[in-house]
This record gives structure tokens, sequence and C-alpha cells, in this order.
């Protein structure tokens, strides 16, 4: 596997906030209307007077890959990760974003990634991709079993009303229902926010 050294650095982690006034990433990337700041594998989205880190939208593009990045290969396909995102060369010589191939294995997990348990396996959870740790040859790896809800394992486990999530799936809306507030995904699972150990999370409460 291809890489070149991640910076032993701490990098910020979604939901972080900067004032404009303090910090101007040196490069706007202009995608579906908003320009994204981006900033050595960082995506800022403005909001008002700040800027929020966010993963990425499918589909935007850099001109140049983290430092840090690892080289994937699944199959005959090569991919380049980094911090919870994947890219693939493009034909206009930049990088675009993709969805996160389940079956990719990476050597480490992105920052911000939660720990949590669904059908009594111990997993790791960021922006709705989930990762399975494995040892292999001695070394520690992180498999790509899952994304937006739906976590592919032995039997492929789709979530159940009661399981909780430390961050929503990517592409949930809210809405209102009998005057209270929920959350619906695009596959149509509903979640309810609560309050656990003074954590936010997300519980399924429908289907």
């Amino acid at each position: 596997m291809g890489q070149h050294r991640r910076e032993n650095r701490p990098l910020p982690r979604r939901g972080e906030r900067v004032a404009l006034a303090q910090y101007r990433p040196g490069v706007i990337i202009a995608y579906g209307g908003v320009p994204y700041h981006y900033d050595n594998g960082c995506f800022y989205r403005p909001m008002d007077n700040y800027l929020e880190v966010v993963a990425p939208p499918i589909g935007i593009r850099v001109r140049m890959l983290p430092t840090g990045y690892r080289r994937i290969y699944i199959g005959t396909s090569v991919v380049f990760y980094f911090n919870g995102v994947f890219y693939r060369p493009s034909n206009r010589e930049d990088y675009e974003v993709v969805p996160p191939p389940v079956g990719a294995e990476v050597p480490e997990l992105p920052d911000g990634a939660q720990v949590l348990v669904l059908n009594e396996q111990k997993l790791y959870e960021l922006d709705g991709t989930y990762y399975k740790e494995e040892i292999r040859d001695g070394q520690t790896w992180y498999r790509v079993i899952g994304k937006d809800g739906v976590v592919n394992t032995e039997n492929t486990y789709t979530l159940q009303i009661g399981d909780t999530l430390p961050d929503l799936p990517a592409g949930c809306r809210p809405v209102v229902i009998n005057n209270q507030k929920y959350y619906v995904s695009p596959d149509n699972v509903y979640y309810q926010e609560i309050i656990a150990d003074n954590k936010l999370l997300y519980t399924v409460v429908g289907k």
C-alpha cells in the first residue's frame, strides 16, 4: 500500500468552529452554491461569521491530496484515503470525493470516530460510515462495513428501533410530528435526540 506520512498534529473535528476573523483557509471551492473552504484535508462551511468543520459533499473536487493520504486498493481500482474521506483521481487532473467503498481497509480511524455496539459487535462510526477493527499479520486495520445507516456484517444488519448512534447519518432532515422533533434519513429511518451521560445521542424510533 503506497502512502505519505500523516502529520502528527491534531486535526479539527466535525462540528468545530473558527471565527472568520481568526482563520482563513487558503483554498475556496464552490460546490452546490456553497463556497467551501479547504485546508489540507479539512473542509469548512461558512456559517454567519464563522466556519464549521464538515464532512465534504460527495462529488466535490480538490486539486491536491492532503499530506498523509493513504493509497487504498480495491480489486484493480485505487482510491485515496485521509481522515474518513475517500478520493479518486478524475480526468480533470484533480481528485473527487467519493462515497466510502464498503470493504475498503484503512490503517487508522478518522479523528472523532465514536465507539458503538450494533448487533453485539463493537464498531466505530463517523459521518454515517461504520468501521470494524480487524487484526491481520499482527497489525490493526479498520474495514469499512457500512454507510448511511446500513451495516454489512456477516449477516447484513439494518438499524433497529432502539439502536443509538453518536451522530446522524448523512442526509438526515428535521421533521416535526405531534409537536415532537425528529430526524428522518433518506432511507426513511426516524431518529430522536436523547441525552445520556451528558452526551447528545440519536436513537432510532421508527422506520
